[in-house]
């Protein structure tokens, strides 16, 4: 797999799409850190106000599932808006929060078992929400499962396509990260022209 051509990928897709890109990672952003910031919990001591975080934290997840939409979306010359953030709301409410607290859970019984297999295990699940895009009928387990399956025999390219990003990441840090205002979507749509081909790999094995 040619890393520099999925990043390729990226940059043509982004291409008269950077203000929206980055007008999604802005808003999904501060949405997540929403419940912390307005509510200030006490950070030394249990009030009323941490149950509240948490519930407004789950709530939020969906968005997180919107976004990774948005980016397949625009890999595929679709047009993107802030609507993508809250289409699993419209569609797959209570699926779309299942599914994230199910993958989490998985990643932190794995990471249990030591550092190691809860990072291999991270990138077997990495497919989970792409999957939903194409494949909505899904059940959150039967979700993971299939990502499980795209992903044997390619972590180690999903691994290697991240450390690609390393001199992107060193400069978002030096520029007190703002650079990553360009450098999150960039990534991120790179990972969804990766999701399009192994996808197009696994159907053609799985066609006959």
């Amino acid at each position: 797999m040619y890393y520099s051509k999925l990043r390729a990928k990226a940059r043509d897709s982004l291409r008269g799409n950077w203000l929206i890109a980055i007008g999604l990672f802005v808003v999904a952003t501060l949405l997540f850190s929403a419940p912390d910031l307005v509510l200030n919990p006490d950070e030394y001591e249990f009030t009323w106000k941490d149950p509240l975080i948490l519930l407004l934290s789950v709530l939020l997840l969906p968005v997180s599932i919107g976004l990774v939409w948005a980016w397949v979306d625009l890999s595929r010359g679709k047009k993107i808006g802030f609507g993508h953030l809250i289409e699993p709301y419209k569609t797959m409410f209570g699926k779309s929060i299942l599914v994230v607290i199910l993958q989490g859970l998985f990643l932190f019984l794995w990471t249990l078992l030591f550092i190691v297999p809860g990072i291999i295990k991270s990138f077997s699940y990495m497919l989970t929400y792409y999957i939903l895009r194409d494949e909505p009928g899904l059940s959150p387990l039967q979700a993971i499962t299939k990502s499980r399956r795209m992903m044997d025999g390619h972590k180690a390219e999903a691994l290697v396509l991240g450390l690609s990003f390393i001199g992107w990441i060193l400069l978002g840090i030096v520029t007190l990260f703002i650079g990553f205002l360009w450098i999150a979507p960039y990534i991120s749509v790179t990972y969804a022209h990766f999701y399009n081909t192994l996808r197009a790999e696994y159907e053609e094995k799985n066609s006959f």
